[in-house]
């Protein structure tokens, strides 16, 4: 009895691993790809094939934003799309990465779909989730960015990309790419000679710190106060000289929640807008 039990315990056990033998291999991590495989030069150019070989087919136009043509505004919020596109694959994988060429993160990525994508790396890189890999033909993730603060310039998403054809690993292609953002540097040009000085304030809410963006075209006096709704001025926030862009933070933290005026001043000429404070 004893040796016909241990006979069915080994047919089970080779049948268990026969049927193992069969199943397709999982070809891509079930929780995104490792970080610092963009591609990107502060990730010394590392992408998928340091898993899956191969040689990286560079791309275009697999990542997209709904950033204007003239370029981003500091603090404003876009949506960033990043497509695999390879027909007959039927898995794919991604990450991406805002980043300068020293590799660091340029803005705040936020997630909006935390079904098909993940941080790793702490918020450096997005990549792919287990439910977020498996289509035919092409496969797309989205998430948002926050711009970076005024002045930081260009920024860079570096994108790696795989597809996987049938489960066989060693069909794998890799792709890389890139899509620029640029700063949009006149944000809140100032026109002096009609009256009008624009600028840009935010965050709008704030909380306890506000950034003021403007453009002159010549030097002028400038006097920058917050006033509450009752008129009295609670703070003078610049009076100085200025020329060209102008990128000034200022502390809110000492004010009640509420909402202010924002008065711009330029060689008397004025401008004004509502912040709001909620600390």
């Amino acid at each position: 009895m004893r040796i016909k039990i241990i006979g069915a315990f080994t047919i089970v056990f080779i049948g268990i691993i026969a049927l193992e033998s069969f199943r397709p291999l999982r070809t891509m991590k079930p929780n995104g790809a490792p970080p610092g495989y963009t591609g990107s030069p502060g990730d010394s150019l590392k992408n998928c094939t340091v898993c899956h070989g191969g040689t990286a087919i560079p791309v275009q136009k697999w990542m997209k934003a709904n950033i204007p043509a003239e370029g981003y505004t500091p603090g404003q919020t876009y949506t960033i799309t990043a497509f695999n596109k390879v027909v007959g694959a039927t898995r794919f994988g991604f990450e991406v990465s805002p980043q300068d060429s020293s590799g660091n993160l340029l803005g705040t990525m936020v997630l909006t779909d935390t079904v098909k994508t993940m941080f790793v790396g702490g918020n450096k890189y997005i990549t792919y989730t287990n439910d977020g890999i498996e289509s035919v033909d092409s496969m797309k993730w989205s998430f948002d960015w926050v711009a970076p603060s005024a002045g930081t310039g260009k920024v860079t998403f570096y994108g790696a990309f795989n597809s996987n054809f049938n489960h066989n690993k060693s069909n794998d292609q890799t792709f890389i790419g890139t899509s620029v953002a640029k700063e949009n540097m006149r944000v809140g040009v100032a026109s002096v000679s009609k009256g009008n000085v624009g600028f840009s304030v935010y965050p709008n809410p704030a909380n306890d710190a506000v950034t003021l963006c403007f453009e002159l075209k010549k030097e002028a006096t400038v006097l920058v106060e917050i006033i509450d709704l009752s008129g009295k001025q609670v703070s003078v926030v610049l009076n100085d000289k200025c020329t060209g862009f102008v990128n000034k933070q200022f502390n809110t933290a000492m004010l009640p929640n509420g909402t202010y005026i924002l008065c711009v001043k330029v060689d008397g000429k004025v401008s004004t807008q509502k912040i709001n404070i909620a600390h």
